[in-house]
């Protein structure tokens, strides 16, 4: 029993990561589908300060100030990415961007737990 309800539970859980990006499109109006992407964004940004933290917790005190001004320099390059006009952003583009890079410092933060860390890979700019 345990065997045939492992494959439904997975399924259930990967397709609820498919459909968090799409979540908001059930909205018909503007106002609602953008309050909804600005939810994501915020969510998708703790979870990169989460991911972040974590990583600087499991790499050695240089290669942490590194990463942090690797971090200052990504921040401006979203900004700039996600600007549409002065003092307005682009709720989507910030979340696909803090996406990427919560998977980038996730995949680094992982090998450093496993000891293979790359110290050149964690503080590199990847965008």
């Amino acid at each position: 029993m345990k065997n045939k309800l492992l494959p439904i539970l997975m399924m259930l859980v990967l397709g609820s990561y498919a459909m968090a990006d799409d979540s908001c499109e059930r909205y018909t109006t503007s106002y609602d589908r953008t309050y909804c992407k600005s939810k994501l964004f915020v969510e998708s940004d703790k979870e990169l300060n989460d991911v972040y933290k974590n990583l600087r917790k499991n790499i050695p005190s240089s290669v942490s100030e590194k990463l942090k001004q690797t971090q200052r320099d990504w921040m401006k390059y979203r900004d700039n990415k996600c600007e549409t006009q002065p003092g307005t952003i682009n709720v989507d583009c910030n979340y696909q961007v803090n996406k990427d890079r919560t998977e980038y410092l996730r995949d680094r933060l992982r090998e450093c737990k496993t000891g293979s860390c790359d110290h050149n890979a964690v503080s590199r700019q990847s965008w």
